[in-house]
C-alpha cells in the first residue's frame, strides 16, 4: 500500500513538524483493541475511537480520537497521505491538529486532539441539545476564520481548497469553539491560481454546481459549500431532504427560493427564531445567500464572509444589551398567533395569565371542597367525564370572573380531576400545596393548563381547562365519531401541537420515564392538541397505583426519546386506524407513500382516513407528511430526525396548507 519513499516521507514530516508515529501496539492500548464500546463515530472512511494515549513528555494521559481507515475505504492511502502532509503544514485555532498516525501493516491510522462535544451536524440533526442562535454565529465565525486560513494564511504563495465543506467536518471542542476537519481530499493551490482542474470530489448538497459542471475547482467552490452549512445553522435543515423535491433536494436552492419570495421566516428554525433580531438576520442571510450563488464571480471570498458574520454578530449583541424580548418578530411568535391565536382569554380573570420565558405562568387557586362539588353538581354521575389514569374526571362550571361554583350551566366550563388516593391524611395537605407551587413553573401553551386545586374531605382535586373535543382517541377512534367529517389542516394542527408539548416536556427533568397515550392528548374547540396527566404524575407517589388504567390504543410517545413512536402518531393521524402492534406498524408503513424512497402521488388517496377529503393542491402537503412519518419511524435510531426538526418540518407543511388557502377542506 505504501511505497518505502512514502513511508519516509511521512517519517520525516513527523520529525519535522513534531507529531507522532504510533506502533500499532500503542494504537491496540489505546483503543482496547479497537473495542467497539469506544467507537464515536462511523463513516465511509471506517471508524473514529475514543481512547487515551500516554503524553511522551510525562506520564499523564489524553484522551484523543482515533480514526481508523478501512481498506477498502473511499478514502484511500493517497488521501491518508494527503491529509498528513496537510495537517503537518496547518496549524490554526480553528483547525483540527494532529497528533500522529499509525501506518504498520497497511494500517491507515490517524490519532487527532479529541474534541468532546462531537460536530454541528450531530447537534443539528442528531442530538437532543440544539445550540442556541449565539452558539450558531460562533461557530460560523470559528470555521470562516478556519476555512480563510485555509485559502490565504499558509504561506505567501500557496493557498488549501477544502473540498469537502460540510457540518460533519466542522468539530466543537470543549468550549464550542469550531474547528475544521478531515483533510483528505484537499488541494493546494499557488496564491496567483484561479483554480484547478481535478476530478469530482465532495458531498452532495454541498458541491459547487459550477465546479460540477466544469470540473474546475477554486476557492469559491469551498465558499459554496460554506453557505450551505450556513443555512443549514440558520434553518436546522440537512443540505439534502426530501422536503425539497422541487429543489432537487437542495437545500441551498430550498433558500435560494425562499429569499427571493421574501419568505426568510420558513428558513429560521423554530428553536432559535425567537432568539435572532431582525438585523442581524437580514445580514447573515445575505451573506449566506451570496456564498450560494449559482455564479462564482459572485460570491464572496472568505475574508468577506468573516467579516460579515462578525457584524450579525455586533448587531446582535447590540441588540441583546437592552434584554428587549424579540420574540414577537420571530417565526415561532408568528406560527404560534397563526396556529393558536392570542393567548390573552378575556373570559378568565385579568390576574390569572402572565408570562415568563415564553411559557404561561399563573398561581393556582386553592377552591374549597364544597365549591367543587356544587360546580359539578355533586359529583353526579351526569357529569361525569370519564376514567382517567389517575382518577375520575368531571365537568363542572364556575363564574368567569370570580371562580365561584356556577349554578346555572354557564359561565366558565372546567374539568375536575379526582385523584384516587390510599394514603391521605392531614399531613398531605401542605405536601400537595409544596407540589402544586412547584407545578407553577410547569406551564406550556401545550399542555393542560392548572386553573386551581383542592385538598381537603380526604380527597385531593385539579381543575383544569375544559377541551371541548375530548381526546385524541375518541377523536379519532371512538365509534360515535367515526362519521364526522375531518380537515386535513386539522390533522396537521394537532400533529404540530402534540410536538410542541414534548418539546417541552422533554425540558422538565422530573419526567425522565414518563411515556403519553391517545387519550392523554386532548383537543380543544380549535383543535389545539394539549398533553395532560405529566403534571399528576409528578403529584402521584409511584406506590399509588390507579385503579383504572386504559388499554393502550397505540405506540406509547415516550417523553424523552419519542421521534419513533411520534412517527407512528402521525401514520394514525393519516391513515385514521390504530398502530397497536408491529403487524399494524407494517402494515400502515406500506401502506403510505414514502416507504422504501418510493412517492406515488396517487397512492396518498388511498392511504388517507376516509374522513378526509384532499383537494389536488393539498396532495403535496399529505405526502410531505407521510414521508415525515415514515423518516421517524425507521428501524435505525440514528437515522431519525430529533423531535426539533419535526416540528419545523410540520410547521413548514401547515404554512403551505394556509397559503393554499385550505380550500373546500
Amino acid at each position: 500500500m505504501f511505497s518505502v519513499g512514502d513511508e519516509g516521507k511521512l517519517q520525516s514530516l513527523a520529525m519535522e513538524h513534531a507529531f507522532h508515529r504510533f506502533s500499532l501496539a500503542e494504537i491496540q492500548v489505546a483503543t482496547q483493541n479497537f473495542d467497539d464500546d469506544l467507537i464515536v463515530g462511523k463513516g465511509g472512511f471506517g471508524k473514529v475511537y475514543k481512547g487515551r494515549i500516554n503524553d511522551n513528555r510525562d506520564t499523564t494521559e489524553r484522551i484523543v480520537a482515533i480514526k481508523r481507515l478501512d481498506s477498502f475505504s473511499n478514502q484511500g492511502a493517497a488521501e491518508f497521505k494527503t491529509e498528513i502532509e496537510m495537517l503537518s503544514e496547518l496549524r490554526h485555532r480553528h483547525l483540527v491538529s494532529l497528533l500522529g498516525y499509525c501506518s504498520d501493516n497497511n494500517e491507515m491510522i490517524l490519532v487527532y486532539e479529541y474534541m468532546p462535544n462531537e460536530t454541528i451536524e450531530h447537534h443539528l440533526h442528531k442530538a437532543d441539545t440544539p445550540l442556541t442562535w449565539m452558539q450558531r454565529l460562533k461557530i460560523s465565525i470559528g470555521a470562516a476564520e478556519g476555512l480563510d486560513y485555509l485559502h490565504t494564511g499558509v504561506g505567501t504563495q500557496l493557498g488549501v481548497i477544502h473540498r469537502d465543506v460540510k457540518s460533519s467536518n466542522i468539530l466543537l471542542d470543549e468550549y464550542w469553539t469550531a474547528k475544521i476537519a478531515d483533510f483528505g481530499l484537499s488541494k493546494i493551490i499557488d496564491q496567483q491560481t484561479s483554480g484547478v482542474s481535478t476530478r469530482l470530489k465532495g458531498t452532495f448538497g454541498y458541491l459547487d454546481p459550477e465546479y460540477y459542471m466544469t470540473g474546475r475547482l477554486t476557492r469559491k467552490s469551498d465558499v459554496y459549500s460554506f453557505g450551505v452549512v450556513l443555512f443549514e445553522l440558520l434553518s436546522g435543515r440537512r443540505a439534502v431532504d426530501r422536503l425539497f423535491v422541487d429543489e432537487g433536494l437542495n437545500l441551498a436552492a430550498w433558500a435560494r427560493k425562499c429569499i427571493k419570495e421574501r419568505r426568510i421566516d420558513w428558513v429560521v428554525s423554530s428553536h432559535i427564531a425567537t432568539q435572532i433580531s431582525p438585523r442581524c438576520l437580514k445580514e447573515f442571510v445575505q451573506i449566506a445567500g451570496r456564498c450560494v450563488k449559482s455564479s462564482r464571480k459572485e460570491r464572496p471570498t472568505m475574508a468577506e464572509v468573516v467579516a460579515a458574520l462578525q457584524l450579525s454578530m455586533a448587531l446582535q449583541e447590540q441588540s441583546d444589551r437592552p434584554a428587549q424580548a424579540e420574540s414577537s418578530t420571530g417565526f415561532t411568535y408568528k406560527m404560534q398567533n397563526l396556529l393558536f391565536g392570542s393567548r390573552h382569554n378575556s373570559g378568565e380573570p385579568d390576574t390569572l395569565p402572565s408570562t415568563h420565558n415564553g411559557h404561561m405562568e399563573h398561581s393556582f387557586k386553592m377552591f374549597s371542597y364544597r365549591d367543587i362539588e356544587r360546580a359539578t353538581r355533586n359529583f353526579g354521575s351526569h357529569m361525569l367525564l370519564g376514567h382517567g389514569h389517575y382518577g375520575e374526571v368531571f365537568r363542572g362550571w364556575l363564574d368567569k370572573k370570580t371562580y365561584s361554583p356556577s349554578m346555572s350551566d354557564s359561565g366558565l366550563i372546567i374539568a375536575v380531576k379526582r385523584l384516587f388516593t390510599y394514603k391521605f391524611n392531614p399531613h398531605m395537605v401542605k405536601e400537595i400545596q409544596q407540589k402544586m407551587k412547584s407545578l407553577e413553573e410547569f406551564s406550556d401553551p401545550n399542555v393542560v393548563k392548572i386553573l386551581g386545586y383542592c385538598a381537603e374531605e380526604d380527597s385531593v382535586l385539579i381543575i383544569y381547562e375544559f377541551m371541548h373535543q375530548g381526546t385524541l382517541n375518541d377523536y379519532l377512534f371512538s365509534v360515535e365519531r367515526r362519521t364526522e367529517r375531518h380537515l386535513f389542516i386539522s390533522r396537521v394542527k394537532i400533529s404540530i401541537g402534540v410536538a410542541r408539548g414534548l418539546v417541552f416536556l422533554q425540558t422538565q427533568p422530573k419526567l425522565v420515564d414518563c411515556s403519553l397515550q391517545m387519550h392523554n392528548i386532548l383537543l380543544d374547540e380549535e383543535f389545539n392538541a394539549k398533553l395532560s396527566d405529566f403534571d399528576v404524575a409528578m403529584l402521584v407517589a409511584s406506590s399509588d397505583a390507579p385503579l383504572y388504567l386504559q388499554p393502550n390504543s397505540s405506540y406509547d410517545l415516550k417523553v424523552k426519546n419519542g421521534v419513533f413512536d411520534f412517527g407512528v402518531l402521525l401514520m394514525e393521524l393519516l391513515s385514521g386506524n390504530p398502530v397497536a402492534s408491529e403487524s399494524d406498524l407494517t402494515a400502515t408503513r406500506h401502506r403510505l407513500p414514502g416507504e422504501h424512497g418510493f412517492v406515488s402521488l396517487p397512492s396518498i388517496y388511498g392511504a388517507l382516513d376516509c374522513r378526509i377529503k384532499l383537494n389536488f393542491l393539498q396532495t403535496k402537503p399529505a405526502v410531505q407528511l407521510a414521508l415525515l412519518s415514515q423518516k421517524c419511524a425507521v428501524d435505525k435510531s440514528y437515522l431519525r430526525p430529533t423531535l426539533e426538526s419535526v416540528l419545523e418540518e410540520l410547521e413548514e407543511i401547515y404554512v403551505i396548507m394556509l397559503n393554499i388557502g385550505n380550500s373546500g377542506n
